[in-house]
């Protein structure tokens, strides 16, 4: 009679692959982010045209996006392999949702305007968004806002992850609410490398 020995190191790679990539992702898309925030300090003579359509801000813009893309789809899986619940970490999915769409939007959509549009009517946008633009931040702040924050109640209350990573989570959410993707790209991304690598595995005692 043989027993079969796979099913442990299979979990442990699992695991391990789950928390590598999930980590990874977070990390670029907080570089990203705080590359973004460094370029309004460090860019500050470029007009915000010049600024929207500089190389580096573009791609710091496309590689946010992509990175929490991958969160958004990656994220719930970490339910399997930790004792955070799969809907906290789904509705945290929807929000990194929609910071890679905005992200995206501001490296794709925005130098696109600013490459057509002559230079006043572009700041024109800049200093009047557009009614869906408008609304697509407020529904981007109240889901941050709500998902982080649940996630970090979760999180404290089952003791799945560090209390650090709540604190974290909880300041994501307040910062969604400023608008703009950079200030909760970088806090949520910083927040979500924390959080994978303390949160405790199916295996830990509560």
């Amino acid at each position: 009679m043989t027993t079969s020995t796979a099913s442990p190191p299979t979990t442990g790679q699992t695991l391990t692959s789950t928390r590598t990539a999930l980590t990874a992702a977070g990390l670029v898309g907080a570089v990203g982010s705080a590359g973004y925030i460094a370029g309004l300090v460090l860019l500050s003579g470029l007009s915000s045209e010049q600024f929207q359509t500089a190389p580096v801000t573009v791609t710091e813009c496309l590689l946010a996006g992509l990175a929490y893309i991958a969160v958004a789809v990656m994220l719930p899986g970490l339910a399997t392999v930790t004792r955070l619940p799969r809907w906290a970490l789904s509705i945290a999915a929807a929000g990194y949702a929609f910071i890679a769409i905005q992200a995206w939007v501001y490296g794709t959509l925005i130098p696109e305007l600013a490459n057509r549009l002559p230079a006043n009517e572009y700041e024109q946008i800049g200093q009047h968004p557009h009614f869906f633009m408008q609304v697509f931040e407020v529904s981007m702040g109240l889901v941050c806002v709500v998902s982080f924050i649940a996630l970090a109640i979760v999180g404290w209350r089952r003791r799945a992850m560090s209390r650090g990573a709540c604190v974290l989570f909880i300041l994501a959410g307040l910062a969604s609410l400023l608008g703009p993707f950079p200030p909760v790209g970088l806090v949520a991304g910083l927040a979500l490398a924390w959080t994978v690598h303390s949160a405790a595995s199916t295996t830990e005692e509560h």
